[in-house]
């Protein structure tokens, strides 16, 4: 995790460096907390069957640069867990998988400050901005408990047994892809003293690219994410 951390603090000072070369007023910011993710997909072809949210990490690293008055943009780069689990249900119940998945994410907005401008005045502030990401799958874990069916009981039932492992994106085996994008929003409340700003945050991405390579309808993958967090960022002005 603070391998992690790292890595992902180097890239956003590279970007901060960047954007600094083209103007003088740029905002850093690092912020962290949860997120909580949900997994869309019909699965009326199956019975018994249902996806469930998980919570996870993330760590964010922007880059903000105003452009007009109060409007501006801003980029970065984010490090997140997107988690949720595939649970069988009734006749089924205790037959189940953990997905456990590290992702990179991209996020591209535009905004503004509806309330003050911390970077002409102290105080109270809050923003919105919408826009698009592109994130990279880095990894993912299984942990799942599965019935034996050799093992079948008097009683009609079987015995369970418990597995993890870690998906094998070069073999591939379920046709994943490990580039996606969509929709991101973004609301914040801060309080700005001077060149220093810290801040509470909410971020919701809504997936539009398909986690699989198969172009059927009704098979069809994709993810929703939101995160909660905390942060600081440093204002150069």
């Amino acid at each position: 995790m603070k391998k992690t951390f790292y890595n992902v603090l180097c890239v956003g000072v590279l970007l901060f460096g960047t954007s600094l070369l083209a103007q003088n007023k740029v905002k850093l910011g690092v912020d962290a907390g949860y997120t909580f993710t949900s997994l869309n997909q019909d699965l009326s072809n199956l019975v018994d069957s249902k996806y469930i949210s998980r919570y996870g990490f993330g760590i964010n690293v922007s880059v903000e640069m105003p452009v007009w008055k109060s409007l501006f943009v801003s980029t970065g780069l984010s490090y997140l867990q997107e988690n949720y689990e595939f649970e069988r249900t009734g006749t089924r119940e205790g037959w189940y998988t953990k997905y456990n998945n590290d992702f990179i994410s991209l996020p591209l907005l535009v905004g503004g400050y509806i309330i003050n401008n911390p970077y002409e005045t102290n105080g109270v502030w809050v923003k919105v901005a919408g826009g698009m990401y592109t994130d990279y799958w880095l990894a993912m874990k299984r942990e799942g408990q599965y019935p034996v069916f050799s093992e079948l009981q008097p009683d009609g039932t079987f015995n369970y047994t418990k597995v993890s492992d870690k998906y094998d994106f070069k073999e591939n085996e379920n046709n994943l892809k490990r580039l996606g994008f969509g929709l991101q929003g973004q609301v914040q409340l801060g309080y700005s003293l001077d060149k220093i700003d810290v801040f509470a945050s909410y971020n919701y991405q809504y997936g539009l690219s398909n986690m699989t390579k198969d172009d059927i309808d009704n098979q069809k993958m994709t993810r929703n994410s939101y995160m909660i967090s905390a942060g600081v960022a440093y204002k150069f002005k």
